[in-house]
């Protein structure tokens, strides 16, 4: 009897070996399939998508997706840096310089709105007196709402930056910020147009098709390409605040001439601290919020060390 029992539970024990077994190959060949593998959720870099598809490189695994996004980050800062000052192909970046010139004159719209103001005016072309924009507007705390343009932008690269690091959002921020110059475009500056003139007229027409652009893109892009138009969009507004920030400074140190009004000069007729103060602030202000952005973002990755996922979706 005792002889039988021992038997049942070898045999038992052999069963459940087996099974077990079963179900480790059926989890490796599952890990190697198409299909979502898990991913520790002890890893950083885990809640960035725990359905991406890793794999193991010299005992690292490594996401594709997310090299992808890191390395298409870069090249994308490099080739907006070199085309951008080429002759005969900067003409190119006219659609992206009406984006940033929205986003600035936008920042001095909603902070005016935020303290209590109202907007009499906004446009994004230029008016042959030097300036890109112009955001008319009474009312509210007017030494944030002139500030809000420059640092604005920044704010908003900044933040874009951070959002491009998870492409599964990608189409659905594409959209929500086309919805968003799209009622900007209408309300702000379209209610507006007999103040603003012939420069309201194609600052509305500008923001009509940036807002249909970026909505069809958000519609008719897989998830890793509107992930680049994202990656695309969000370092050239970075970049942008830190060099139209760094033309007002050159300004006002007489590198540059120009007889134009700006931001800086209503800081200085608001505090009666020079114009160049305000530009130089800006500037480094500017300065520190990008460089903590790509640290925490894009930078760690180029001197990280030991094992870990990184894990965006493909």
């Amino acid at each position: 009897m005792f002889k039988k029992e021992t038997q049942k539970k070898t045999t038992k024990l052999k069963q459940d070996d087996v099974e077990r077994r079963l179900n480790e190959l059926t989890a490796e060949l599952a890990a190697g399939s198409s299909s979502p593998s898990l991913v520790s959720s002890n890893n950083p870099d885990f809640a960035l998508n725990p359905n991406a598809k890793t794999g193991d490189i010299f005992g690292k695994q490594v996401s594709i997706s997310s090299s992808f996004n890191a390395w298409a980050f870069w090249l994308i800062t490099i080739l907006s840096l070199i085309l951008s000052q080429t002759p005969g192909i900067s003409w190119l970046f006219t659609p992206i310089n009406q984006f940033t010139t929205m986003i600035h004159e936008l920042g001095h719209a909603f902070v005016c709105i935020l303290t209590g103001g109202h907007v009499t005016g906004l446009t994004i072309v230029g008016d042959g007196a030097g300036h890109g924009g112009l955001t008319y507007y009474a009312g509210g705390l007017q030494f944030f709402t002139a500030q809000a343009g420059y640092l604005g932008t920044a704010v908003f690269g900044c933040l874009l930056i951070y959002l491009a690091q998870f492409p599964r959002f990608s189409k659905l921020l594409l959209g929500a910020i086309g919805i968003a110059i799209g009622l900007c475009s209408l309300t702000l500056v379209g209610m507006n147009i007999f103040v603003t003139g012939f420069q309201g007229f194609f600052s509305l027409l500008w923001g009509g098709a940036m807002a249909f652009a970026l909505c069809w893109l958000a519609k008719k892009l897989d998830s890793r390409s509107a992930n680049l138009v994202v990656l695309f969009l969000a370092i050239q507004t970075a970049l942008n605040s830190l060099s139209a920030v760094f033309l007002l400074v050159q300004v006002y140190l007489g590198v540059l001439q120009t007889n134009a009004w700006s931001d800086a000069s209503v800081m200085e007729t608001i505090t009666h601290i020079p114009a160049f103060f305000w530009g130089l602030i800006w500037f480094l202000m500017s300065c520190a919020m990008l460089g903590f952005t790509l640290w925490h973002t894009y930078g760690k990755r180029l001197f990280r060390r030991g094992t870990g996922a990184l894990v965006v979706e493909k």
